[in-house]
């Protein structure tokens, strides 16, 4: 049996997912500076990604198991312009 695609569910599991990968690049970004040797470097930088793609498929999966999601879009907003001109009249 297919699964339906949920959208909203994708949607949110997407936007969280970048959120993880920026966090976890910026630790690689400090981690390089602060660990000079190249080897040690590697053996973390690896560390780091296996834990942040394994988050990543973690949350993934505590959503789609777990909740029902719904977006709900912002909503329009309107800017008014008035014409001191037109305002005064």
């Amino acid at each position: 049996m297919v699964e339906k695609v949920d959208k909203h569910k994708e949607k949110l599991i997407r936007v969280v997912s970048e959120e993880v990968t920026t966090l976890f690049e910026t630790v690689l970004d400090y981690t390089e500076v602060a660990v000079t040797n190249n080897d040690r470097y590697a053996k973390l930088r690896s560390k780091i990604l296996r834990a942040g793609n394994n988050c990543i498929r973690q949350i993934g999966k505590e959503i789609n198991t777990h909740y029902i999601i719904q977006y709900d879009p912002p909503g329009e907003t309107i800017i008014e312009i008035r014409n001191s001109k037109t305002a005064k009249a």
